[in-house]
Order: C-alpha cells, then sequence, then structure tokens
C-alpha cells in the first residue's frame, strides 16, 4: 500500500489491515522525492514502522507486515516502480465527502489511475471498517473486464467473499414514469431484454453462470455508487481501458469516476498488455 500517515490515507490503512489479517500479504511503501533527501534521517524506514503501527493501533487495525522505501522524482514515480510484480497497490483518496467536493482523488491517486502499473484500490479516506456485504465486479461487456474478472474472482475466493455481477445499460427508453406510449414501452422492453441476454452470455463465457447478477440502466458511474451502498460491498472492481490524458479529455473514465465518488474501495484492474 502506498503509505501516507496524513490523515486522508486512514481508509488505505485500514482496507491494507483488513486485507492483512484476511492472510494477504501486505506491504506498505513509502516514496521519498528527490527534494526531500536532504531533510530525511536515515532511520527513516524505524520512524515509518513506528508511525504507522501507531496509526493502526488508533483505528484498530493491522499494520503492514513490512515498509520499503523508494526514492523517485515523484510519488507516483517511486509507486508505480514498486507496484510491478505486486497484485495490487492500494492509495487513499482526497476527499471524504465526494459529492460536494471539487477534487475527489487528489494528484497521485489521478496520475497512478492513469498509468495503472497494476490494478489500483482508491479507499475513501473516512473507511473504518471494511463492509460485510460482497464483492462487485462491474463490467461492460467488453475486453476491458477481462483482467477485472480474474481479478475479482480470485480475491473473492482467497477472501472468502461473494462475487457478484453489474452491469448499467444505456437509458435511452428512461422510465420517467409518465411515459405510457405503447410503442415506447415495447422499445423499451426488448432494448431491456436484449442487455439482459447479452449479460447472461457473457457471464457464462467467463465462468460466473453462479454469480449473482444486477442490471441497471443509467448513469453508470450513479448506479455503480449506489448500488454498492445498497449491498454493503466491500469492494468494486472494474476494469479499464487505461485512457491517456488526450483521450480523457474527449473521454470519460467511469473507472476513475467511480474511485472518486464511492464510498467503499474501487479497484481499477489494467488491461492485459
Amino acid at each position: 500500500m502506498a503509505l501516507d500517515l496524513r490523515d486522508r490515507s486512514r481508509g488505505a490503512l485500514a482496507f491494507a489491515g483488513w486485507l492483512g489479517a484476511a492472510g494477504e500479504s501486505v506491504v506498505g511503501a513509502y516514496v521519498l522525492e528527490a527534494w526531500s533527501r536532504p531533510y530525511i534521517r536515515d532511520d527513516v524506514e524505524h520512524d515509518l514502522r513506528e508511525a504507522a503501527v501507531r496509526a493502526a493501533q488508533a483505528l484498530g487495525c493491522r499494520p503492514p507486515a513490512r515498509i520499503v522505501t523508494e526514492e523517485a522524482e515523484t510519488a507516483e514515480a517511486g509507486l508505480a516502480r514498486v507496484a510491478v510484480g505486486a497484485s495490487g497497490l492500494i492509495v487513499g483518496r482526497v476527499a471524504a465527502h465526494p459529492r460536494r467536493a471539487l477534487s475527489r482523488l487528489g494528484p497521485v491517486a489521478r496520475r497512478l489511475l492513469r498509468q495503472l502499473p497494476a490494478p489500483v484500490v482508491v479507499v475513501p479516506p473516512t473507511l473504518v471498517t471494511v463492509a460485510a456485504g460482497p464483492i462487485l465486479l462491474a463490467t461492460d461487456l467488453g475486453p476491458a473486464s477481462d483482467e477485472a474478472v480474474v481479478f475479482a474472482r480470485d480475491l473473492a475466493a482467497r477472501l472468502d467473499r461473494g462475487l457478484e455481477v453489474v452491469h448499467v445499460g444505456e437509458d435511452f427508453y428512461e422510465d420517467d414514469g409518465e411515459i405510457r406510449d405503447p410503442v415506447w414501452l415495447r422499445a423499451r422492453d426488448v432494448y431491456r431484454a436484449e442487455v439482459a441476454q447479452d449479460t447472461e452470455r457473457w457471464a457464462a463465457a467467463q465462468g460466473l453462470g453462479a454469480a449473482p447478477r444486477h442490471l441497471r440502466f443509467g448513469d453508470p458511474v450513479l448506479e455503480l455508487a449506489d448500488l454498492a451502498e445498497a449491498r454493503d460491498a466491500a469492494l468494486v472492481v472494474v476494469g479499464s481501458r487505461r485512457l491517456g490524458f488526450p483521450a480523457r479529455f474527449f473521454l470519460s473514465s467511469t473507472a476513475s469516476a467511480l474511485a472518486g465518488l464511492a464510498t467503499c474501495p474501487v479497484a481499477v484492474v489494467p488491461p492485459r498488455d
């Protein structure tokens, strides 16, 4: 996990502690940015360890099994290096109340989601206890979800958590409760039936035929965030197309937006290189 002992990372420390208690190997990674080297003592890892233990005790969770430091020009560059070969990277989020915040993720989390050197788990700063519900696997039914399936299925099995599949369809035929035109209703029903069939075929092809499924229609970010809260989800897993800055200027990223909005941790999984 990205070790940052400010308040914004308390949720990340709590989530990492939960993973550690479940038997997962958790390493705390602290990046020494180049400008800070003249001001850092040689025994910085000892100091970090003590600070991490105190913070974990205050939260009632397990501290990272060990701590490593990495020197780099920027925090995200150092974290990207230590994430190589890791099963995932846990980072904190800036906004405690994202619906009212102008900056939700923070610059380091935002840049890491752009690079995705490994699956990145973004955790709200207010998280104290991981919810008791399932792991939700959000899919767009396309290849961007392939690696997310592997990540979510393996993690759910190791943690003995249920795995549920969710797909959000377009709201071309949004039901506002007032339209009763038979042609419109038939078109809506046909469209939704096709989406349901596509979801069933995708789940069967991925070996997830037994997983409970949720089908919603509307804005994917809002629908996923609301469902995660309703299901008391421990984690939402979503794939990414790994959009760079030019593409993000024109295309929205559901993964990044959800990571900045959800009240539970969100794991963003990169595609296979």
